[in-house]
């Protein structure tokens, strides 16, 4: 039978059985007494002879009222009693039968709890196997939160650990543990310390010595931002909805980079302890012990040589262009894609961090350190973050639009004499050759020798189709087709802190300069400062070199950092796979082949280390003009080889002057050691000054 059904059939029998016995008893006493006595009203009294039956008293109407009364009180009373003794029955019966099991579970917990053991993380490895992040066992001192209590074990603690009482008292007050879970109050502490205190284990009740693990950077600050690192949980970081873990208070999490994109593989499966407790739930024996699970390793694209190489070269060209006079050349950013599959094969931005100066968590001076002004803001990620011109580098992908809505044909020519005039004389445009020129030239000798001119005049060809059409058919065809190629929009890496850069147009600049409106229309002149990478346009380095990874392999790629995921016994768990890109362009080879062409050109106008190298590279040149206070900013990218191609490579170098002197010094030598050449030692030069 279901057993509320049970419950209410026994409270019901409780019930008829107590009123019956009820009933039974008045029957008894009335019986009794009409045993033992007269009922008033009926009995005689002594007659005088001759008086009559006539003179018999009669039964008193008010009195068979009054004992009617009494008995309907009787009933009542006995309805009630009966009710309580069915309600206390059923009562019984719920908390044996039913909720005895319940209870007795409850009981054996309030015997007994569970504290948590932070399990390791997962390490993070290069493509090759080699340990990029690792941990190392460090000794920590724990004692219960009921050593708040006991101020001598509190003053005794302060003493051997070296902190003030306070911040004892701070740490063991620390409630986002549980009541039963020990309170770390020190890290890494020295073999003497530990030595103490389990020498004097006596007057140091309840305080234990434990192996916990943190992280290692065995390359000091080798990618430390595509690494990340990791810190203290925050109260943020409890309140996100992460179901795959539960945090507790003494966890360390991704906080940056990799670190941070895959914590859910990292971060590990905390074990537990089960503890007999007293009434006052302070621990006496320890029942049961499960081990922590450690989190899962991840290989990364990045190739661990290949990334000690740039890290070096992008500082050398800082150096370099110190040396050569460019004083406040002071940040860069290399990167190397590996255009087959997207993967990031090193990525290098300066300056940079030492992610094990963080690995538990930073003060307020080193904050203040990392970002105050003049510091150089190195927790930037310059490679995914950095806003910058893109400059002449942009010029292939204005030839792809050009080649792809008309406006370069076949024979299509410009003559360059160093000055453009397009939009007439009250507003003219130089080029980067001025006063001499370049001459007549067409579309791949205009990307070889970078014109300016040229591609003036495609910028103002598609000015003029945008303000001929009505307002109903006007589209901004060269901005759209610039997107296609990943400009404008993040590129999807798979770690955090993209920038999206912008692809200026005519709603982005109204909404920008809303409050001049003279300022805010779209003019010819915005048109053309962006045909040559200039103006609003602002793009990252990741993008420019995922572009013209795009333009090598006829198609666009997510770049990304994720490349398999290891077990603890190494076997492959997951691996990455290529993914293509939410935005792809129309893909013409004809036209890919003329621009193709162009960059070719450059490398070989370019000469130097590029001579050195076993095969073709393309490349282009970029210099971009920022605020006038500032020295121009240094770009190159290329890939190579040209005819088959593996490797793009972008390098940007602030404030180092122009494409030609510096950031070629960085591709260059970045190609050089993935070729295993020795292009000899980095020397930034005067350059042609070409943008």
């Amino acid at each position: 039978m279901d057993p509320v059904a049970l419950t209410a059939v026994i409270a019901a029998a409780a019930f008829v059985v107590v009123f019956s016995a009820l009933l039974a008893v008045r029957a008894l006493r009335r019986r009794a007494r009409k045993g033992l006595f007269v009922r008033e009203g009926f009995g005689r009294h002594a007659v005088p002879a001759g008086v009559g039956g006539g003179d018999v008293r009669k039964p008193d109407v008010a009195a068979r009222k009054e004992r009617k009364e009494r008995h309907g009180r009787l009933y009542a009373l006995g309805i009630v009693v009966a009710g309580i003794f069915g309600t206390l029955a059923m009562r019984l019966w719920s908390l044996q039968m039913i909720s005895g099991s319940s209870y007795q579970r409850q009981a054996e917990q309030n015997m007994t709890s569970e504290a948590s053991i932070p399990a390791p993380r997962g390490r993070i490895l290069d493509r090759n196997g080699e340990v990029l992040v690792g941990n190392r066992p460090f000794l920590c001192v724990m004692a219960p939160k009921s050593a708040l209590d006991d101020p001598v074990l509190v003053g005794l603690l302060s003493l051997v650990l070296g902190i003030p009482k306070g911040v004892v008292r701070g740490k063991l007050r620390n409630d986002s543990l549980g009541v039963q879970a020990n309170r770390v109050l020190a890290t890494d502490v020295s073999m003497e310390m530990v030595a103490f205190i389990r020498e004097h284990q006596r007057i140091f009740p309840g305080v234990e010595v434990v192996e916990r693990t943190v992280r290692t950077y065995p390359h000091g600050r080798l990618a430390a931002h595509s690494l990340g690192y990791i810190g203290p949980v925050s109260e943020a970081d409890l309140r996100l909805p992460n179901p795959s873990i539960a945090y507790e208070g003494d966890d360390y999490v991704g906080k940056s980079g990799a670190e941070f994109a895959f914590e859910g593989v990292l971060q590990g499966t905390r074990g537990t302890r089960t503890y007999r407790v007293d009434v006052e739930g302070n621990p006496v024996a320890l029942l049961s012990e499960s081990p922590p699970q450690g989190g899962s390793d991840v290989c990364l694209t990045i190739d661990l040589e290949l990334q000690k190489a740039t890290d070096r070269i992008i500082g050398e060209v800082l150096v370099s262009s110190h040396q050569k006079g460019f004083v406040h050349a002071n940040a860069g950013a290399l990167v190397c894609l590996d255009i087959e599959d997207g993967g990031v094969l090193a990525s290098s931005s300066y300056p940079s961090y030492d992610p094990g100066e963080l690995a538990t968590g930073i003060s307020d001076e080193l904050w203040e350190e990392l970002t105050r002004e003049g510091s150089g803001y190195p927790l930037n990620d310059r490679v995914i973050a950095g806003l910058y011109p893109a400059a002449s580098t942009f010029k292939a992908f204005m030839a792809l639009a050009g080649l792809a809505h008309g406006v370069i044909g076949g024979g299509t020519q410009a003559t360059c004499t160093g000055l453009w005039e397009g939009y007439g004389e009250k507003w003219p445009q130089k080029c980067w050759i001025w006063p001499s020129g370049h001459g007549t030239l067409g579309l791949e000798e205009a990307i070889n020798q970078s014109c300016d001119v040229f591609f003036y005049e495609v910028g103002a060809a598609f000015y003029e189709r945008w303000e001929e059409a009505s307002d109903e058919e006007r589209t901004d065809e060269l901005q759209d087709f610039l997107k296609t190629w990943g400009f404008g929009s993040v590129t999807g890496v798979d770690i955090p802190g993209e920038a999206e850069g912008r692809v200026p147009d005519a709603d982005w600049k109204r909404a920008a300069f809303s409050a001049t409106p003279e300022g805010a229309q779209w003019q010819p002149g915005d048109m053309s400062n962006m045909s040559i990478g200039q103006g609003d346009l602002l793009i990252t380095p990741l993008q420019l070199a995922n572009g013209y990874a795009g333009i090598a392999r006829r198609k666009m790629l997510r770049p990304h950092l994720f490349h398999r995921v290891l077990n603890d016994e190494g076997e492959l768990v997951v691996a990455g796979a290529p993914e293509e890109s939410e935005v792809q362009p129309v893909i013409d080879d004809a036209a890919i082949a003329r621009v193709e062409d162009g960059l070719r050109r450059v490398i070989a106008r370019t000469g130097g280390a590029f001579d050195l190298l076993p095969v073709q590279v393309a490349g282009k040149t970029g210099t971009a003009e920022v605020a006038a206070a500032q020295a121009d900013f240094s770009w190159f990218v290329g890939f190579a080889p040209a005819e088959a191609p593996k490797y793009c490579v972008a390098c940007l170098v602030e404030q180092a002057g122009d494409g030609s002197s510096a950031a070629v010094l960085g591709v260059q030598h970045t190609l050089a050691a993935i070729y295993g050449v020795d292009a000899g030692e980095i020397v930034v030069t005067e350059g042609s000054r070409e943008r």
